[in-house]
């Protein structure tokens, strides 16, 4: 494919020395849609920049990092492509995630897409969870999906957003042309992706559900969900839903209920 067709950037967002990395990268690299792949980091090391020289791929280094928003916002800064995924390096993209995200896109291109997602397949510790809590919480919440998979209306993209977080980051394909000026909350150090879609879902332009599982996402004990102070968590939680709600008695029967599902 000649470089002025790419219309879509896979960016790995590297940190330190995860085993997972190199698996991730050649699932963006062996999809049946060829596109930019890149690598963006805060911690170069030698164990990333040999994975690096082993496929070809361009290392840009953050020297601005400190926190997650920091670094996704970097890695988001980093693609000059219409289509950008920023990739979890744990994760795994199934061969036709670029080829179907984007035929998606084009389909409803006079909607003015300003993200497509899909739900994932959740893996522990190597293992597939068959039931998973945040995938059937996510499947209640994006309920209007089930019914029309392209959604202009920013009433109901809020109301998936109104009691967790519905969407799945590692697994979203954004669609910079139109979203603007668009970035992650860099203070908040946990519920940031949640804040950013109820954040773009106030803005003109759809989203896009792609009902197919193509993402598969990893949990293991040094992922950034399994260390994740849940007091902290708690605390973002109900700010946040402190201001989507407007009150704060709402906002703290919610967070209870999230920390009891939990």
């Amino acid at each position: 494919m000649d470089s002025d067709k790419i219309e879509h950037t896979f960016v790995i967002v590297a940190y330190k020395e995860s085993k997972y990395l190199e698996a991730c990268i050649q699932s963006v690299i062996n999809q049946t849609v060829k596109g930019n792949v890149l690598i963006a980091t805060s911690t170069p090391n030698g164990f990333i920049q040999a994975l690096a020289a082993k496929y070809g791929i361009e290392i840009s280094v953050n020297n601005n990092g400190g926190s997650i928003g920091k670094d996704w916002n970097f890695a988001y800064s980093c693609a000059n492509t219409k289509y950008v995924v920023l990739a979890h390096q744990d994760d795994i993209y199934l061969p036709r995630y670029a080829e179907l995200f984007l035929k998606s896109a084009t389909k409803n291109s006079s909607t003015r897409p300003l993200m497509i997602f899909n739900k994932s397949i959740v893996y522990k510790d190597e293992k597939e969870l068959s039931v998973s809590y945040k995938n059937i919480l996510r499947w209640l919440l994006v309920f209007p999906f089930h019914f029309k998979r392209c959604i202009v209306s920013n009433a109901i993209k809020k109301s998936i957003l109104l009691f967790s977080n519905s969407i799945s980051c590692p697994g979203i394909m954004y669609v910079k042309d139109n979203l603007g000026n668009f970035s992650f909350d860099e203070q908040s150090g946990y519920i940031l992706d949640w804040k950013a879609w109820y954040d773009m879902s106030q803005m003109q332009g759809s989203f896009i559900y792609q009902p197919e599982a193509l993402h598969i996402h990893r949990e293991h004990e040094d992922s950034a969900t399994s260390t994740t102070q849940v007091s902290n968590l708690q605390q973002e939680e109900f700010e946040l839903l402190s201001a989507i709600w407007g009150n704060k008695f709402i906002a703290k029967i919610i967070t209870r209920l999230l920390l009891a599902a939990k």
